[in-house]
């Protein structure tokens, strides 16, 4: 049994993708950060720091999303996860990428316009965007200007989905991908896909 918290507003997202396009039964708890509802003495429990996602299957509990998603990946066979060593280190590189370079600098944006408006330092978000659009021009849009998808061949994989999920935050904080039109038609086939749909159906 596959029990995920968290709502689809956070990571907790990108684990249902992965758990929609691997088709698996899951019961998704949709626990919402904002409101406290992590901060509960029963999921403390499971997940000290108090955040999400958290993923319980069979007793055997797992934090962190790219961790979830790994495990996900590897433990329910499926076309999400390269069987090469070479794709399968690029997979890591890439999910590294996403969570530890790009992802900080749209956290950096969001956390500014949560100030209160006097506090709101606009440089700042400013350079944050500016950085964004750097990343993207420099390291994604020259590599999917040569291939289709992160990694090599046609096949959607674990890393489409890692990167895809945290590139999708940029045009929620208008920043827009038009002067990247190769990451623009990737990230828009991505998101199109049924299994993403579907856990966008969902609390």
């Amino acid at each position: 049994m596959l029990k995920l918290y968290g709502w689809k507003r956070s990571r907790a997202a990108r684990c249902m993708w992965v758990m929609e396009e691997l088709g698996l039964p899951y019961e998704q708890v949709p626990l919402n950060q904002m409101n406290g509802e992590t901060r509960t003495p029963e999921y403390l429990a499971i997940n000290p720091a108090g955040k999400i996602p958290t993923l319980v299957h069979d007793g055997f509990v797992l934090r962190e999303t790219t961790a979830i998603n790994l495990y996900l990946a590897s433990q329910f066979p499926g076309t999400l996860m390269p069987r090469d060593p070479q794709d399968l280190a690029l997979l890591q590189q890439w999910s590294s990428w996403a969570i530890s370079d790009f992802e900080p600098t749209l956290i950096t944006i969001v956390r500014e316009g949560r100030r209160p408006q006097e506090h709101v330092d606009a440089s700042r978000i400013a350079a944050a965007r500016s950085e964004v659009h750097t990343m993207l021009a420099t390291v994604l849009e020259p590599h999917l200007a040569r291939q289709e998808n992160i990694l090599t061949g046609p096949v959607f994989t674990l890393a489409d989905l890692n990167v895809a999920g945290a590139v999708s935050s940029a045009p929620m904080l208008d920043i827009s991908l038009d002067q990247h039109p190769h990451i623009d038609r990737w990230l828009k086939r991505c998101l199109a896909r049924p299994a993403w749909q579907r856990a966008q159906q969902r609390s």
